[in-house]
C-alpha cells in the first residue's frame, strides 16, 4: 500500500505564522523520510488560521529538502490569482 497525506494546515491564530509554517514543512519532511509517496497541500488567502497563502511557494520551498514524496497543490484558489500565472507556475 501506497500513503499519501493532504494538509489543511490549520493552527490557532494565536501562533506565530513563521512558527506553524516550520511546523508544516517539518510534517511534510517527516513523511518523507517514512516514505510517503505523495503529499498535498491547500492554502488560504483570508484565514488567520491556515496561514498558507500561496501552497506552490509552501511546496518549492520543501523541493530541495525532500528525497522522494511527491508534492502537490491541493487547492489553488482560482480567483486570486490572474490566469496566465496559474498557468506558467503549474505547467
Amino acid at each position: 500500500m501506497k500513503l499519501g497525506t493532504f494538509m489543511m494546515p490549520l493552527h490557532p491564530p494565536s501562533r506565530p505564522p513563521w512558527e506553524t509554517l516550520a511546523e508544516d514543512r517539518e510534517a511534510i519532511l517527516l513523511a518523507d523520510r517514512l516514505g510517503f509517496c505523495e503529499a498535498y497541500v491547500g492554502e488560504h488567502t483570508t484565514d488567520l488560521a491556515e496561514n498558507v497563502t500561496s501552497c506552490l511557494m509552501f511546496l518549492a520551498s520543501l523541493a530541495h529538502d525532500t528525497k522522494q514524496i511527491v508534492l502537490g497543490s491541493g487547492t489553488l484558489n482560482l480567483p486570486q490569482w490572474p490566469g496566465r500565472w496559474q498557468c506558467s507556475t503549474t505547467c
